[in-house]
């Protein structure tokens, strides 16, 4: 299981924004059907994983110190994230069953 980390104020806010909590957010990493992306900012490299946590689809912006993510934000994926993931999942089937 990877560790996690955040600042416990954005976290605060977070909750507020999007009524999610980081902890809560973290279990996307258990989805096997997540997605991610690499994201560069300015000079850091930011990630994105899409997946399920708790029956809730869940889009998760962390970095990564050394082995352990660092979350920056969570919220409920949109409904283009949701298809892109759920495209990708039955894309996954597919070539299992051929």
């Amino acid at each position: 299981m990877p560790k996690f980390e955040w600042d416990d104020n954005k976290n605060e806010s977070n909750q507020r924004k999007h009524k999610i909590s980081f902890e809560d957010a973290s279990d996307v990493f258990n989805d096997e059907d997540r997605l991610h992306y690499v994201v560069k900012r300015n000079d850091e490299t930011r990630y994105v994983t899409i997946g399920k946590a708790f029956q809730v689809f869940v889009t998760v912006v962390y970095t990564m110190r050394e082995l352990i993510i660092r979350i920056i934000s969570a919220r409920r994926s949109s409904k283009e994230e949701r298809n892109e993931y759920l495209a990708n999942k039955f894309s996954k089937s597919d070539d299992n069953n051929e």
